[in-house]
């Protein structure tokens, strides 16, 4: 059977996008960071499924994960994100329904928590000290938090970002988006604020840089009540070192 391939590996050429999403392209790797709420009132927050602020950890810890279903005892979760050296961390945990199942890995940042193996049933939190950190609603496979903290020798180029509500009046409901970065040392910076209606679509011509053990956070509020968000980002993380 004849092996499945693209123009690229004939000799001809190949969008530089499509070949880094294939994994031809060395040290570079698609990076999608998906957001949704569906109550985003009028205080800035980072999109995610819980209602109210994305917190952090103040060190790393192990993390407990959980289903509310007590049926989900064959489903496997991957945990990606960084420990306090700020170097990726990954481990795969097999849940045992309503029982809290501990890694054994210890997390400073939780970048994803994405199914590999089952479906669960019920909603699945990965939480300390009985705080939620990253969650997976029943029935999406996959966290969707508007969040990526950079792993130590990598950079992360930002080059899209839409915005999406729909709310009852949208004529005089207004969305405002923001990058807010938080650095390592401690700087922080809130860049690239905008309003809009309904819906909002930056493309940049040069991507945008986010740094090793930088944090970027897509945060939105409302100008009054509260709105279904989704956001979604993309861009390329790069390995710098090797």
């Amino acid at each position: 059977m004849a092996e499945v391939s693209s123009i690229t590996r004939i000799g001809t050429s190949e969008p530089f996008e499509l070949q880094v999403a294939r994994g031809q392209v060395a040290y570079h790797e698609v990076r999608n960071i998906f957001g949704t709420n569906p109550s985003v009132g009028t205080s800035f927050v980072t999109a995610w499924e819980v209602s109210g602020a994305l917190p952090f950890l103040a060190a790393e810890q192990l993390l407990s994960l959980v289903s509310t279903s007590a049926s989900d005892t064959a489903v496997s979760i991957l945990v990606v994100g960084v420990n306090q050296d700020y170097t990726l961390v990954s481990e795969v945990v097999t849940l045992n329904g309503t029982t809290p199942v501990s890694t054994t890995q210890k997390f400073f940042r939780i970048n994803d928590l994405i199914t590999v193996s089952g479906n669960a049933v019920g909603d699945v939190t990965a939480s300390y000290s009985a705080v939620v950190y990253a969650k997976i609603l029943a029935g999406y496979g996959r966290n969707q938090a508007s969040v990526f903290t950079v792993p130590a020798g990598f950079s992360f180029f930002l080059n899209r970002i839409d915005a999406f509500t729909a709310t009852a009046n949208n004529d005089t409901k207004i969305m405002t988006f923001r990058n807010h970065v938080t650095y390592s040392d401690g700087r922080i910076f809130n860049v690239a604020q905008t309003s809009f209606v309904s819906r909002m679509d930056i493309i940049r011509q040069y991507p945008f840089k986010v740094p090793e053990k930088a944090t970027i956070e897509f945060q939105v509020k409302m100008s009054s009540n509260t709105a279904d968000i989704g956001v979604f980002g993309e861009g390329v993380l790069l390995r710098e070192t090797v």
